[in-house]
């Protein structure tokens, strides 16, 4: 669903920083999601990361980020908010947790 848009505001750079959610994945998963957006983004690039912070049962077990650049703000925004329905994020944490456990 990337569209291809023009550099952010300055206003929705600072909105994007400041971004936290918690997101409920089940009984035991917490997953925290927040954006950077990158200081070195050339002018008609949106360089952003989506960072995710994970917890089972309450204890920081990993970090993981992904490339969402020249997405579009409203993008950026809905898929911080909402982890919890995005298979593609899921199984790629799924997939980092399987890794470590072997």
């Amino acid at each position: 669903m990337m569209t291809n848009k023009t550099a952010f505001t300055p206003t929705q750079i600072e909105q994007l920083s400041s971004l936290r959610y918690i997101n409920t994945i089940d009984e035991y998963m917490r997953i925290v999601s927040s954006v950077k957006v990158l200081d070195d983004a050339h002018q008609h690039d949106n360089a952003v990361l989506l960072v995710l912070d994970i917890f089972i049962d309450d204890k920081h077990i990993d970090k993981m980020s992904f490339n969402l650049q020249n997405y579009a703000y409203e993008e950026i925004v809905a898929l911080a908010q909402d982890i919890r329905n995005n298979d593609y994020i899921l199984r790629a944490v799924d997939t980092a947790l399987a890794g470590d456990n072997e």
